[in-house]
């Protein structure tokens, strides 16, 4: 137990870490984005495996014969292909912002 808690703080932070976002279009409702994003998605992992077609790691096991076979560059591939096709469908990725928090104005103190 003393092995994993370090572990799963980091992981809670690292979760709390980056914020919220989003994919938002004039127009479009959430099944529409939905329905969008995993069209994109599957496009992005077609197009991705053309080029790395050994998966997210080397087929070589640590052997770099080829550039971009190595690291997992396929899937930051896939990422950067998905936000492509967003963007060409109008999308525009928005962070959301947390809500401000208010605090109660201290109380009197009476006499």
């Amino acid at each position: 137990m003393p092995r994993i808690l370090p572990f799963l703080m980091l992981a809670t932070l690292g979760a709390c870490a980056f914020p919220e976002s989003h994919w938002e279009k004039e127009g479009a409702d959430l099944q529409l984005t939905t329905n969008d994003l995993g069209y994109c998605r599957q496009a992005a992992r077609n197009e991705a495996f053309q080029v790395y077609p050994y998966g997210f790691a080397s087929p070589f096991y640590g052997f770099r014969r080829w550039p971009g076979y190595w690291n997992g560059d396929r899937f930051y591939a896939e990422g950067r292909l998905t936000s492509f096709c967003m963007h060409a469908k109008g999308y525009q990725l928005v962070t959301v912002q947390p809500a401000p928090q208010t605090q109660a104005p201290p109380a009197a103190a009476a006499p």
